[in-house]
């Protein structure tokens, strides 16, 4: 992990000799920078991370420099899986996040917390597979919204979830993750907005308008779409 990592615990004021507390222990948690490379793939690596807040993406390298995404992780998700204790991939972050290290004992597959992800990981590879080798763009990009806004959904004030996301990948990024030119990513956005189905103000917040017809853009059935937030 760099050393360049942050905390955002401000100094406290010396506590009054009748309000003296034990001290709480640290958070194992660390603040870090945007577009922040935090392993390297092949690089060597004994300890994996998880995704507190924010948005960290896998990716790996062409011998010419092109970058393939391989996933795009949320809060919850881990990273820093190796094969002979060498990283899978590259790992960064798209924008400030908080990371988690964990110990080595958290290496261990039997571990239920870790086998669940690897679990989720495989599934995961499976269906970008299946989405860069037979979907067409209009069905990427389509894919890659209904996913983020599942990863990235806001909640109101009165803690019902709003169809609305932070959008932290740039449309190169997208397009990286897809597959597909920075153009068509644009052209199938700007489409998607002219037929109602998502708005965006903003190139980085974006809206879900009419959720089923994403979805059926997408190509998704109606068991893939189970966990789909409903307004």
């Amino acid at each position: 992990m760099p050393e360049t990592l942050i905390t955002t615990a401000a100094p406290a004021a010396p506590p009054r000799a009748s309000s003296i507390r034990p001290p709480r222990p640290a958070s194992r948690s660390r603040v870090v920078g945007e577009n922040l490379t935090l392993l390297y793939e092949g690089g060597r690596n004994r300890a994996l991370y998880r995704v507190v807040d924010g948005c960290v993406v896998l990716s790996q390298l062409l011998d010419d420099g092109r970058r393939q995404i391989t996933d795009v992780l949320g809060p919850g998700r881990l990273f820093g899986f190796t094969i002979d204790g060498r990283n899978i991939a590259t790992a960064e972050t798209l924008g400030i996040a908080r990371i988690e290290p964990l110990g080595d004992a958290d290496l261990n597959a039997t571990n239920p917390a870790v086998a669940s992800e690897l679990k989720t990981t495989l599934h995961r590879m499976q269906i970008h597979a299946t989405l860069l080798g037979r979907k067409t763009a209009s069905e990427k990009v389509a894919s890659a919204l209904v996913e983020l806004s599942r990863l990235f959904n806001r909640t109101g004030r009165n803690g019902a979830a709003r169809l609305s996301f932070h959008l932290h990948l740039t449309r190169a990024d997208l397009a990286d993750w897809l597959g597909l030119t920075v153009e068509t990513v644009s052209r199938c956005l700007n489409r998607f907005k002219r037929e109602g189905l998502i708005d965006f103000s903003h190139p980085k917040t974006m809206r879900v308008l009419d959720p089923e017809r994403l979805e059926a853009t997408a190509g998704f059935t109606r068991q893939q779409t189970g966990e789909t937030t409903r307004p």
